[in-house]
């Protein structure tokens, strides 16, 4: 990186002095001397530096585009969010050891009265249980629906599993739209059936992308699913509404939450008012009340898996934006350099023309004709060129089109809004020239 890093500054310093050589090395000697040092710049002269001028308006235009459709498509993410208000909820895994918790019935206990006392707990406002949490731990199964033909293998329906407290789906704060919520009854009769090896049939709750995908206009309510072994069934007494367990661009699944406290290993999930931190330590407390040979890592705020999913997105945009401003900022300083230099090359013409009569406006108008038309050349360029890359963008972007005809035109007039910045240093010494000195000097 460092000796490509040295190429490249060695090799922009060759080429930005190799072009105005070669410019001088074409210049007529005889008009040059006749001249004097006040000769105006020529068209020849002049066009190098405006096309210098389009290329960097050009490239800025791309960029602040680019970082334009970055900042908005991780405002349209951060909107969308997961599903349901993730502020105030903290977690903390729980593994419970085989050799002290053997069965689904001890595990159930010890999940059980964890929960009771959790709930206990100043500042709590709810707590619960789940094998697979969003943006966190996902996991997917085959399944059955009771009453139809079996699919072929190779088309099997596949949907999210979790297994957790009946009221899991209310501490989130997703509503019910149909039927009703679950019940300690259900987790009973549920954790039977699952536990008996002949097989059983509980209760379970889906959410609505499962119900319009696999159920479409009939009532899903009352249904009956079996799993891939169609040994244990549920019957759903509930649709709730979606979340996105993987994040916002990845939209709704199908999901069935089983109520079921007997997996070795589980999610505790705890909605407080107070900080994160004194809810951490009040988790821990009441964890290791129960059973102090357990390990428990870190309880971390659900923002946190939240912040992590988002990270990627938040970095390619705050990398664009930075990269946006760098181009802008260079577009302004070469704006103002060579326009800067054009004036000073043509303090003759404008001396003569001063004395000639010509007012500041029409000076004004001269210098800000020859930088105008190069941006408008160069935002032209640029409009093309992000059209063009826009299929680059396309795997970054959510809910928002990379030839977003709004954002294009904001960027233009962020370019065009800074260009005069660029311009009235060398547009105030361009009125300011005193035709009387500069005529005395030639």
């Amino acid at each position: 990186m460092l000796a490509f890093a040295v190429a490249a500054a060695v090799l922009t310093a060759v080429l930005c002095g190799l072009a105005p050589a070669i410019a001088a090395s074409r210049s007529d000697i005889q008009k040059a001397l006749r001249a004097g040092g006040g000769w105006g710049a020529t068209a020849g002269r002049k066009r190098p530096t405006q096309s210098l001028i389009a290329v960097e308006v050009a490239l800025a235009m791309v960029l602040v585009m680019g970082a334009t459709l970055m900042i908005r498509s991780f405002r349209n993410l951060v909107a969308t969010g997961i599903g349901f208000q993730t502020a105030h909820l903290e977690i903390a895994d729980i593994e419970l050891p085989e050799k002290s918790y053997p069965d689904k019935a001890s595990r159930s206990r010890f999940f059980r009265a964890l929960l009771d006392s959790v709930r206990n707990l100043p500042g709590v406002t709810g707590a619960a249980l789940t094998d697979n949490l969003p943006l966190h731990r996902v996991s997917a199964g085959n399944f059955y629906v009771a009453g139809r033909p079996d699919p072929p293998l190779n088309a099997l329906p596949i949907a999210d599993f979790a297994n957790t407290s009946p009221n899991y789906l209310a501490v989130l704060g997703l509503p019910v739209f149909a039927g009703r919520p679950l019940t300690d009854t259900d987790l009973e009769a549920t954790e039977r059936a699952l536990a008996n090896p002949k097989g059983g049939e509980g209760f379970c709750i889906v959410n609505r992308a499962f119900a319009r995908q696999f159920f479409g206009s009939v009532n899903a309510v009352g249904q009956r699913l079996l799993d891939g072994d169609k040994t244990h069934g549920c019957q759903i007494v509930a649709v709730v509404s979606d979340y996105r367990p993987l994040g916002a661009e990845n939209g709704a699944r199908p999901q069935i939450f089983w109520p079921n406290l007997g997996n070795q290993s589980a999610s505790l999930v705890v909605r407080t008012t107070g900080t994160a931190e004194a809810a951490a330590s009040a988790i821990r407390g009441r964890v290791f009340g129960l059973d102090r040979g357990l390990t428990l890592d870190t309880v971390w705020p659900l923002d946190h898996w939240v912040d992590q999913w988002q990270s990627q997105r938040r970095f390619n945009t705050l990398l664009l934006s930075v990269f946006a401003g760098l181009a802008l900022m260079l577009a302004l300083a070469g704006i103002y350099s060579v326009l800067s230099n054009v004036v000073a090359s043509r303090v003759r013409e404008i001396g003569i023309r001063v004395a000639m009569g010509a007012r500041p406006t029409q000076i004004g108008g001269l210098v800000l004709r020859q930088s105008l038309t190069p941006v408008a050349t160069g935002l032209a360029i640029g409009l093309g060129a992000s059209v063009l890359l826009a299929r680059f963008l396309e795997s970054l972007l959510f809910q928002i089109s990379a030839r977003d005809p709004m954002t294009m035109i904001g960027a233009a007039l962020v370019i065009l809004a800074v260009s005069p910045v660029a311009v009235c240093i060398p547009l105030r010494r361009a009125l300011a020239v005193d035709c009387s000195v500069t005529l005395r000097e030639e």
